[in-house]
Parts: structure tokens; C-alpha cells; sequence
């Protein structure tokens, strides 16, 4: 036979049991049937009025003053203003016309016969003639006519011609100078033993008498110093289309070689490109149709040509 062992209690002391939950639930639905029955019957039980023995005491109420307007008294007409006197009449003054007073003479002007008279007195009491007589004297001991004079005829001076890339005449620069190698040693000694006078003829163009007007049209076309001028007065316009081309493409840069064709009127009849280093065939054009708007001054010179370049580099 053998002996049972008694199970372990395995439910914790603070788990409820079944026991415990049903009579939880019977309490629960008991209040709630009293809490219910409550409910329903305080409502229906009749209330009495309360009987008023004496009247409830009201709330002081509000009142309104009203203030009685009084009468503004009559205001007192004033006075009347006495009225001014009418003011005689000012009696014109009669004015005498002033006798005018005679024109001063004019200074007769000094002519210039008084004006040398009156320097050279000047110049007497300054000191300066002080010495007249004793170059009178040297001039004198001087015997020019004993002197030997020599009378040298160079040949006709030779003009050297520049031609430029312009469409005009060739333009004259210069006779070439005198020579001096054949002037005498002695001229200009203390004693002038010996003087020697050079004698040049030019046959240079133009040196016969003539308007100005005529020789500046016979000259040729414009300088290159006005072209140079206004064109560096152009190129910040030009770097400007530059620039915002250079915004796009960093790298651009090279140089630009055009032909101009400048009229007396200074327009530019005609502009050619000669060579362009940019890879930009619309900056190209941009700045050509830039450069046809400039204005030179108008000249009475022949049409000009002429070649000019920029260099357009970034940062420049």
C-alpha cells in the first residue's frame, strides 16, 4: 500500500477564486436595482411650496439724476465799432527830372608810337640801355664787310613717303633736315674770321600756297591716334558682351582681327572679319554689329580703311 503524497498549492494568495467573483457580482447588481429604484421614486414625490409670510428683500435699484438745464443768459450786443476815418488822399509829389550828368571824356587810347616812347624811357631808367654805347663801340671795331662769305646751294631736299592701309594719297612727312657736316668750323669764333650761310630749296608737295581746307583733303584719310581714341572709348562696351559671354562658357577667350571701312561722315560703311581666335561664331557677331554702330567724327577726309584687332582674355 502505498501513501499519496498531498499536491502543491499552486494558486498564489492574491488570485481571486470563484467564490469571490460571483459574490462580488451579486453585491454589484444588488445597488444597482436600489440605486435604480432611487431614482424612479424621488421624482415622482410630491413637493409643497414654501409659504411667504413676508415679502423677499429686492436689490436697491439704480436711480437716475436728471439735472435741470438752465437757461444761458442773453449775451449783451456789443457795442458798434466806430467807423474809420476816410484817409486823405497822399498829394503826388511832383518829381523834377534830374539834370543828367555829363559823359567823362574817354581817354584817348596811347598809340603805339607813346607806348615804345614810354618803354623805352622804362628801360633807360631801369638800367637796361644803360650799356648802348659801349656795344655801339664793339659793333663798330667790326668790319663785316672784310669777312670772308661763303655762299653754299644745297640740292633739292628729298621727301620720304609713308604708306598706310588707308585708301588715300601718300602723305609727305618731312625734307629730311639740312645737312650741317659742310658748315665752317670757324663761324661763331671770337674774332668772326669766318661765316658760312647754307642756302636749301625744297621741292617737298604741298609747300605752294594754298587753302587749308584743300591740303587737308589732299593729305588723305584720318590718323591713327583719332581711330585709336575712339575706339578705346568703345571698348568697355564691347568687353561688356564679353563678359556676359563668359559667364556661360568660362574658357572663352582669344583674339578678334576686323577690317573697317570709315566714310568722311564717320560711319562705318563696311566692316569685314579678317580672323577670329573666339569659338563663339555668335559672340562674334554680336561684337561686330557692336563695332558698325560706332560713330566717328566727321572730317573732310577720303574714306579710310583700316585694319584693328582686340584681345579679348578673361579677367582682363
Amino acid at each position: 500500500m502505498t501513501a499519496m503524497t498531498p499536491s502543491p498549492e499552486l494558486q498564489l494568495p492574491w488570485e481571486s477564486s470563484g467564490e469571490e467573483d460571483r459574490r462580488f457580482h451579486r453585491i454589484v447588481r444588488g445597488m444597482l436595482a436600489a440605486l435604480l429604484a432611487v431614482a424612479i421614486t424621488v421624482p415622482l414625490l410630491p413637493v409643497e411650496a414654501p409659504e411667504r409670510d413676508q415679502r423677499a428683500p429686492q436689490p436697491p435699484q439704480l436711480a437716475r439724476i436728471l439735472l435741470e438745464k438752465q437757461a444761458l443768459p442773453t449775451p449783451t450786443p456789443a457795442p458798434p465799432r466806430p467807423q474809420p476815418k476816410p484817409e486823405p488822399k497822399p498829394v503826388e509829389a511832383v518829381t523834377r527830372p534830374r539834370p543828367t550828368p555829363p559823359e567823362p571824356a574817354a581817354k584817348p587810347l596811347p598809340t603805339p608810337q607813346d607806348t615804345l616812347v614810354q618803354a623805352r624811357e622804362a628801360a633807360q631808367a631801369a638800367g637796361v640801355l644803360a650799356f648802348r654805347d659801349e656795344l655801339s663801340e664793339l659793333r663798330d671795331s667790326l668790319d663785316l664787310d672784310a669777312m670772308p662769305r661763303t655762299v653754299t646751294s644745297r640740292g633739292e631736299a628729298s621727301a620720304a613717303t609713308v604708306e598706310r592701309a588707308v585708301i588715300t594719297s601718300a602723305a609727305v612727312s618731312n625734307s629730311g633736315g639740312i645737312n650741317t657736316a659742310a658748315l665752317s668750323r670757324d663761324s661763331g669764333g671770337p674774332a668772326l674770321s669766318g661765316r658760312e650761310t647754307t642756302r636749301v630749296r625744297s621741292n617737298i608737295a604741298g609747300t605752294d600756297k594754298q587753302p587749308a581746307s584743300s591740303q587737308s583733303a589732299q593729305l588723305g584719310g584720318r590718323s591713327d591716334e583719332s581711330i585709336r581714341q575712339v575706339m578705346d572709348r568703345n571698348k568697355g562696351a564691347l568687353f561688356a558682351i564679353y563678359n556676359r559671354a563668359l559667364r556661360q562658357d568660362p574658357l572663352l577667350q582669344g583674339k578678334l582681327v576686323f577690317e573697317m571701312l570709315i566714310d568722311a561722315s564717320g560711319e562705318i560703311a563696311r566692316i569685314r572679319l579678317l580672323s577670329s581666335e573666339l569659338s563663339d561664331r555668335d559672340l562674334t557677331d554680336k561684337i561686330l554689329a557692336r563695332i558698325r554702330m560706332i560713330r566717328f567724327e566727321a572730317q573732310d577726309v577720303l574714306t579710310t580703311r583700316v585694319n584693328y584687332s582686340f584681345d579679348f582674355l578673361p579677367y582682363s
